[in-house]
């Protein structure tokens, strides 16, 4: 079979270029866990029969709690006379604690696609496809040694995962060590790769020093002694930040834009909702230049020459699986090609530029990776409203997810000393490129530097001010900020 040039492409991007695989709408926050925590700990289990429990009778799939009972009965305190109401009972309880995020599907078929809520180690299974690769992306900047040393997130993920003792993890112990323990393990040492072949920038390196803001700062808070917590912690600060490498990458290795991520505290301000909804779009653009400027880069080892001439010859040379593939994608490739000729002082930019429209609608039909952004930033509590109802997005951040990129931005003295809402606004700026508004003439300034101020009707820079203290007053009660007499307000831990 012929080697299909189009897909050649979005797999070398994703494979080789981006590092992890942004195109599935079925990618959750258990999917990500999944394989961040396996790279870390070189462990997996079989987690197939509490996979098997784990669905009510009435779903499409599930096995039947008679079956369950026959098939397990050795588990039960009463054995084969156990009350099959109480089996039932204790299946629904499951499926609301371990498939939260509806990442899990009744049936053995669905198994080899089903991740569950983790809480230990004996909750970590094989890849699945909508991992996406992503966890292990994850893994490679933690496990990246900086100054000599890895991040201590690794060792804290690991501890955490240890933990197998709380009443969560108590609840399927006893059903996926079933028969034995030995039996549903497969342990390994860490595969750590070699420094010099882990690719560095700027963007990965802010994530890295975030997760180990983050790390020491649990330690402050008192996190650190609860496990689930570092764990539900960790998670969410990975998919935000595989959201900003998605978003920013583009900035750090091309010399791109770099979106901001203007927070809308939920005040009903109609000017800092729009540049909200403005700052999300043009971060979905920065993905798509990234992949435009990424396909230049591969075709530069494809076309000697920089030419319209040379760019039709490899047009018309292009191979596909399919002659069906040829026959709609050259020609539609060709008039974009076309189009595109006539912007681009480069004819290589101009058929990147096709290609990245072409890789869009043909190969991503279901989910493309400016659509990811949305996958991400609604799981990780950074973007709302949710629901599809919704089609207008914005960065409407939830209270959890605000403290953990707070904790990844403050340092352990300014997180115990506290600083004024206006220093944490530059500091957020300077970590993410996140605009919250303390600081109004300069974050105004910022916003026109992107057009957005400038396409934002109302009075953007006085709602900014306004938008920033109702994120003060979240940050007060979540226990993270106080307000003085004289109106500052800090942000800090028990201050």
């Amino acid at each position: 079979m012929a080697t299909d040039k189009l897909k050649q492409i979005g797999d070398a991007i994703s494979n080789d270029y981006l590092g992890f695989i942004p195109t599935s709408n079925s990618t959750k926050p258990p999917h990500i866990a999944n394989g961040l925590f396996r790279h870390c700990i070189g462990e997996t289990c079989d987690t197939r029969d509490v996979h098997e429990w784990m669905f009510e009778d009435n779903a499409k799939n599930s096995t039947p709690s008679e079956e369950i009972l026959n098939k397990y009965e050795e588990l039960f305190q009463n054995g084969f006379q156990e009350k099959i109401t109480n089996i039932k009972e204790f299946r629904f309880m499951l499926e609301e604690i371990f498939d939260q995020d509806n990442g899990a599907y009744a049936g053995p078929a669905n198994y080899g696609f089903s991740v569950m809520t983790i809480s230990s180690h004996w909750m970590v299974r094989g890849a699945v496809n909508s991992e996406g690769h992503i966890g292990e992306f994850l893994f490679k900047i933690l496990a990246k040694q900086i100054n000599g040393k890895r991040s201590p997130v690794i060792s804290l993920i690991q501890k955490a995962l240890e933990n197998d003792n709380d009443d969560v993890t108590n609840l399927v112990k006893p059903i996926i060590a079933f028969p034995s323990e030995k039996e549903k393990r497969n342990k390994s040492s860490v595969d750590y790769l070699d420094d010099s072949n882990t690719t560095w920038d700027s963007c990965k390196q802010i994530i890295r020093e975030g997760y180990d803001r983050l790390s020491a700062n649990l330690e402050i808070t008192g996190e650190s002694k609860n496990s689930l917590l570092v764990l539900r912690r960790i998670v969410n600060y990975s998919i935000f930040a595989t959201f900003l490498y998605l978003t920013h990458c583009n900035h750090a290795i091309y010399s791109g834009d770099k979106p901001p991520i203007v927070i809308d505290a939920g005040g009903d301000l109609e000017s800092v909702k729009n540049a909200s909804e403005q700052a999300y779009t043009s971060a979905k653009k920065a993905v798509e230049d990234y992949y435009a400027n990424a396909i230049k880069q591969w075709l530069s080892d494809e076309i000697a020459t920089d030419s319209i001439d040379a760019c039709k010859r490899w047009i018309e040379g292009m191979t596909f699986s399919t002659q069906d593939r040829a026959d709609t994608i050259r020609p539609a490739l060709s008039s974009y090609f076309e189009s595109f000729s006539g912007e681009e002082a480069s004819a290589i930019m101009a058929l990147s530029r096709a290609l990245q429209i072409v890789l869009y609608t043909c190969e991503y039909k279901n989910s493309s990776p400016s659509d990811f952004c949305r996958v991400l930033g609604v799981r990780s509590g950074l973007i709302g409203p949710k629901g599809n109802r919704a089609k207008v997005k914005r960065y409407l951040i939830n209270s959890f997810t605000l403290e953990t990129i707070t904790l990844s931005t403050l340092s352990t003295e300014e997180l115990t000393e506290g600083i004024e809402l206006k220093e944490l606004s530059g500091r957020l700026i300077d970590k993410y490129n996140i605009v919250i508004g303390a600081d109004s003439e300069h974050e105004y300034g910022l916003l026109e530097k992107y057009n957005i101020a400038q396409a934002t009707p109302g009075d953007l820079r006085g709602d900014l001010s306004i938008n920033a203290q109702k994120l003060a007053d979240t940050y007060i009660s979540l226990g993270l900020g106080k307000k003085y007499a004289d109106g500052v307000t800090l942000i800090g831990w028990r201050l």
